[in-house]
């Protein structure tokens, strides 16, 4: 496993860059995640435009005018805080330094900081002469609709990062307090999909009212971006080892790779500091990742990953073209997304997020599993074209 990009590197490629230690795996991830997802929604958004279904969203422009001094002031401070923390940390980045224990504290370079934000303002001012008229011209431009996609893709950050912690408190009442709410809700560690998925998704459908996008539309073009998305952050889950993996698999190996059928996910980053329960120190490693699992478990986050990402395919390259009424895309991806977290429950590693109604047990993720099948179900009928639907379309 690789906890870090520098462990990635080391261990693929013989390169020894500490300062890459401050680079999660699994952040690396999801930060592709979010820009696939985003490159995937605004190609939709740019094709529903040209198709007519979507409003193009006149800009105002003025060419040749003095950059304000909010710009001077928030790009100084960015440049700023990147010398002060950014590059402090990669400069202290050595054997025994773990930079991820040092990036949310007030340490960092005085000296670092005022270099950026000099060297940065410099260049800012000399684009803003560069750039500057006698007479600013003022023009108004029509672009597509993929020009919304940098607020939609905050709206769905913030919001989705807030119910994916949300979800995972509800998922875990037994620990919940409510004078540590504001701190736990804060904290880095746990997240659960389905709260991000509920959360992110209200958020863009409220900023696409109030921007007068027809929501069944935008419902399509964020169906197949959230499943490309998923799959790519479920590499990061696999690669850093961060525990979502699945039960201990002790069937005979049927012939192929060990990583492939039961992995112990060794130097995963769950075993940063001391071995959790039911892992094992691994023999003769140094290190602060030095743990494995003792018994082999099923790769679950690989298996998703890989779903996830043929299921994209089959939405984007051979449904997408061929569904005809709005909304039913997102329709597909809802029962789709269903079914494979369905599935993979069944060999998924819980914990104690399990509930239980009579005799029946069954995790949360299984039963939104449901609902969102349901709901795909019945929104497919709900959705097919018909006078009204074109109507409103």
């Amino acid at each position: 496993m690789f906890p870090t990009l520098y462990h990635a590197l080391k261990d693929l490629l013989g390169l020894n860059i500490h300062a890459l230690e401050m680079v999660n795996t699994f952040g690396f991830f999801v930060a592709l995640a979010i820009g696939a997802a985003f490159a995937v929604m605004a190609a939709e958004f740019k094709r529903r435009t040209q198709l007519g279904q979507m409003p193009t969203v006149p800009v105002k422009t003025i060419t040749g005018q003095a950059y304000p001094a909010s710009d001077y002031a928030l790009n100084g401070l960015f440049a700023f805080l990147f010398g002060y923390k950014v590059l402090w940390v990669m400069t202290q980045s050595g054997e025994g330094f773990v930079p991820q224990e040092h990036l949310a504290t007030s340490e960092g370079s005085l000296l670092w900081g005022l270099v950026c934000a000099a060297a940065f303002l410099g260049w800012r001012y000399r684009e803003d002469k560069k750039q500057r008229l006698p007479k600013p011209v003022e023009s108004i431009s029509q672009e597509d609709a993929s020009y919304h996609m940098g607020s939609i893709t905050t709206a769905a950050l913030l919001f989705g990062f807030l119910g994916a912690k949300v979800f995972h408190l509800l998922e875990n009442l037994d620990t919940f307090r409510l004078d540590t709410l504001l701190v736990d809700l804060f904290t880095s560690g746990g997240w659960t999909f389905y709260g991000g998925l509920i959360g992110g998704a209200a958020a863009v459908l409220v900023y696409s009212n109030r921007k007068g996008l027809n929501w069944r539309y935008v419902l399509d073009a964020g169906g197949p971006a959230m499943m490309l998305a998923y799959g790519v952050g479920r590499f990061g889950c696999h690669f850093s080892g961060d525990g979502d993996w699945g039960v201990a698999n002790l069937k005979p190996n049927p012939g192929l790779p060990d990583w492939l059928w039961a992995y112990k996910y060794p130097h995963n980053v769950l075993g940063r500091d001391y071995p959790l329960p039911g892992m094992e120190r691994i023999a003769d490693c140094q290190g602060r990742y030095c743990h494995q699992l003792v018994d082999p478990v099923w790769p679950t986050p690989l298996y998703e990953a890989l779903m996830a990402l043929a299921l994209f395919a089959i939405i984007w390259y051979l449904i997408r073209p061929r569904v005809k009424g709005a909304g039913q895309l997102f329709s597909v991806y809802l029962v789709f997304a269903g079914v494979e977290r369905f599935l993979i429950e069944s060999i998924r590693e819980h914990g104690e997020s399990l509930y239980s109604v009579g005799t029946l047990v069954f995790s949360q993720a299984q039963m939104i599993s449901i609902v969102l099948l349901a709901l795909g179900t019945a929104s497919w009928f709900f959705f097919a074209p018909n006078k009204k639907n074109a109507a409103s379309s």
